[in-house]
């Protein structure tokens, strides 16, 4: 029983992130009557840096840039249906994704903070993330 109980908490110490990237392409605009637009599984790179900030992103248009500035902690790709999942240590990171050449960012935290994410002690995060580069609204 000693193994069973090990194992349990081996398993409830782990903290990391997961998510699902699709890739939303064309008309994205929400319509009634019509289902919501899904995008398509993405298979990509997803980076993961300590928290970077706007003036770490080189050549930046919107939520594309060509270079990033930052202490790259990790990397993980995502799978056939876009699902990706990492073990990280507890802080905080920014999260990006490799996308045409450069990186895709999926949010801006605050003023000036690029995909802040907090990852907490004996938990996993979900960060389901929309690359809506090449979508209209």
């Amino acid at each position: 029983m000693a193994c069973i109980g090990q194992r349990h908490l081996q398993k409830q110490t782990i903290s990391g992130l997961e998510g699902q990237v699709l890739e939303l392409i064309d008309n994205a605009m929400p319509s009634k009557g019509k289902p919501a637009v899904k995008g398509r599984p993405m298979v990509t790179k997803i980076y993961i840096y300590q928290p970077i900030q706007l003036a770490q992103l080189e050549n930046q248009n919107g939520a594309f840039c060509n270079k990033i500035n930052g202490v790259l902690i990790d990397s993980v790709v995502s799978d056939s249906v876009g699902h990706y999942q990492i073990v990280m240590k507890p802080g905080q990171y920014s999260v990006v994704v490799g996308y045409e050449n450069g990186f895709f960012v999926p949010y801006f935290s605050g003023l000036d903070g690029v995909a802040y994410i907090t990852i907490e002690p004996h938990k996993t995060a979900v960060l389901n993330i929309a690359v809506n580069q090449k979508a209209s609204y």
